[in-house]
């Protein structure tokens, strides 16, 4: 992705307002003439994190998040810059630069499909709010009018034609409809089209922006046994086709709208279809989201890493649920998320379980939730006649093979849990533990050296670059920069520099970059040095859009918001920033001057006055001279 000119990405920070973007996710205390709120990249209990709307920042005082709207979109969404950057310049109404078209015809840009989407949303809605028939089946369904408007579903009619011919009359083309995954055209007829959903309840499908990436379709059942009838088969549900904007496989159903309480009651519950999720934000679960009818796979679990860092995986009662749950053991064990399975009783659906037992008996469940290590030796205990020596066996050889697939060195305390797994297994198969480390042992080198030789005959092909919005991994973590373990002079003086940025002009001559002890506050004065030579002043802004590294970016918006470590009395004020200014600047002298005594000193001892008398006697005389340079830490300007 190119890197975008400083002016582009002050236009765009302009344009928005992070207090506004903050609020869309976060409740917002007004406190002075800033906003407070509880800080999502921790567990907080008390209002930590600081927006300063003036300054556009943010600042958290007990964990050391911080920086710009753009950092705050990166880490809250978990999502790379790149990303980030192109959901606020959306946002802003800004138009990025991009590289020029290759060759081939132009069709529609992924914002043509997204307004196409939002179109046939629209549609879709407007004509379920017109059909008594299909309101009285979406009530029979134990679906809400709050529900409705809420998932933004809508209504397919069985009509020939009746969407292509109101896109005609909004000019949209069946070109554009064709690409979106609304029309199909056929392949011996290319001028004939029919439209994929006829009949159905729609459930519209949205990214984590609550953008129309596609739709979901559920044939009503009247239609359905009519068909039957005439001996036609048809798909129950049926999803758009791949498309530019839609790939099932990255996308999970509601993450836009359980994306906040996921991440405030710090995990996210994933079960199979639409009316499941429905049915549990319906009672008050917000914080679960659907698969789209296909399998999870590693995409799924780097969009639900976006959400929280904890998964409860809900698997039907079934032989069908329990089969799923097998094949999400593997998947999940191989990244390092905290994971848990559960699987309902009495053979019901998520949807059964809800509108029948409600949310509170569903988080009595989800709190007997099992690891994938727990859950492991269950199921073989199930499948297994563990009193056979062979089923005993086969049993140890299926949960090892699930554990061999368990990268070395993920998580902390994976292998604590491998070790309790083997002493489980060992205990309920009464086989010795070692006898089951070597088998494991031996599992882990065929792995390897399949994985090795995976890695040889991969070498030579091309690295790819990920950019998806759903598939791209949350970037590390960043390691907050703590202000006590900063040089409490530097810190002083970047303070008032961020915070007077017109002071820059009179410290280039008097403080060099160098004397600052702390790397991170030597790249924020360095960008104020650069800004202030450029003729721009060294507003906090242009400053973040100078560093490249988030802590140090954090590390400024927290030097912007400095905090008293106490209130002030009444009949006290605070020190004009002149005074501060003059002081810090005297005390970095006096350092300096204490610094370069001592190193002449030093040299003084290391010279031999006999084997290099001239040497030692410039030593002497440059040593007297200093003392004579004392500087005065009493001066009430920096000027």
């Amino acid at each position: 992705m190119p890197r975008y000119s400083e002016a582009t990405l002050t236009a765009i920070k302009q344009a928005v307002d992070i207090v506004a973007i903050v609020g869309e996710y976060l409740p917002l205390h007004r406190s002075g003439s800033k906003f407070k709120v509880l800080c999502p990249f921790h567990d907080d209990h008390n209002p930590s994190l600081e927006l300063n709307p003036e300054r556009q920042s943010f600042k958290c005082w007990s964990c050391g998040a911080g920086g710009d709207v753009f950092d705050f979109v990166k880490d809250y969404l978990r999502v790379d810059f790149p990303e980030a950057l192109l959901m606020l310049a959306e946002r802003a109404g800004v138009t990025l630069e991009s590289a020029p078209a290759g060759p081939g015809p132009k069709g529609p840009s992924k914002r043509d499909l997204l307004a196409v989407n939002e179109w046939a949303q629209r549609m879709y809605g407007e004509a379920l709010g017109r059909d008594a028939g299909v309101l009285a089946y979406v009530e029979e369904r134990g679906i809400s009018a709050e529900s409705v408007a809420r998932f933004r579903l809508g209504y397919a009619p069985d009509t020939r034609d009746w969407l292509t011919s109101r896109a005609g009359k909004e000019g949209i083309s069946l070109d554009f409809l064709e690409r979106a995954g609304l029309v199909v055209r056929s392949k011996e007829s290319p001028g004939l089209t029919r439209e994929r959903f006829r009949g159905r309840l729609m459930f519209p499908i949205h990214d984590l922006r609550g953008r129309t990436l596609g739709f979901g379709g559920r044939i009503l059942p009247q239609l359905e046994r009519s068909l039957a009838a005439a001996g036609k088969n048809i798909a129950k549900y049926l999803n758009s086709p791949e498309t530019p904007l839609f790939q099932k496989r990255k996308i999970l159903y509601a993450a836009d709208l359980a994306l906040a309480s996921a991440r405030e009651m710090g995990w996210v519950a994933v079960v199979e279809g639409y009316t499941d999720v429905i049915a549990a934000h319906q009672v008050g679960l917000r914080n679960v989201v659907g698969t789209l009818g296909t399998a999870l796979g590693d995409d799924h679990v780097l969009m639900l890493r976006r959400l929280t860092d904890r998964v409860v995986l809900i698997f039907d009662g079934d032989d069908a649920g329990q089969s799923a749950a097998d094949r999400s053991l593997e998947l999940f064990l191989a990244h390092e998320v905290d994971v848990r399975v559960l699987t309902l009783p009495s053979k019901l659906d998520p949807c059964e379980f809800l509108l029948a037992q409600g949310a509170d008996a569903f988080r009595a469940l989800v709190d007997q939730a099992v690891d994938p290590m727990a859950f492991a030796i269950r199921r073989a205990e199930t499948r297994f006649d563990l009193n056979s020596f062979e089923d005993a066996r086969r049993a140890a050889e299926w949960v090892l093979s699930i554990l061999a697939r368990v990268p070395k060195s993920t998580r902390i305390g994976m292998d604590i849990k491998i070790a309790r797994a083997l002493d489980t297994l060992s205990q309920r198969l009464r086989v010795p533990v070692d006898v089951l480390k070597q088998s494991l042992k031996r599992l882990h080198t065929t792995a390897a050296s399949s994985a090795a030789a995976a890695a040889t005959r991969n070498r030579a092909l091309p690295e790819v670059a990920t950019t998806s919005a759903a598939g791209t991994p949350p970037a590390a973590p960043v390691v907050p920069i703590r202000m006590a373990d900063l040089d409490p002079f530097g810190r002083e003086l970047l303070e008032i520099v961020l915070n007077q940025p017109n002071v820059v002009g009179q410290l280039i001559s008097r403080v060099a970059v160098a004397s600052i002890r702390d790397a991170p506050l030597r790249a924020i004065l360095q960008a104020c040095y650069d800004l202030h030579a450029e003729g721009l002043t060294p507003t906090f802004d242009r400053v973040a859009l100078r560093l490249d590294d988030a802590a140090t970016r954090a590390l400024a918006a927290g030097l912007l918001l400095p905090r008293d470590p106490a209130p002030l009395p009444d009949y006290a004020q605070p020190a004009p920033w002149e005074d501060c200014l003059a002081g810090v600047l005297g005390r970095l002298a006096q350092r300096d001057w204490q610094d370069h005594l001592q190193d002449l000193k030093d040299a003084l001892k290391e010279n031999d006055p006999a084997a290099r008398p001239e040497e030692y006697q410039a030593l002497q005389r440059e040593l007297y001279r200093h003392h004579s340079m004392r500087p005065d830490t009493k001066k009430k300007n920096a000027s």
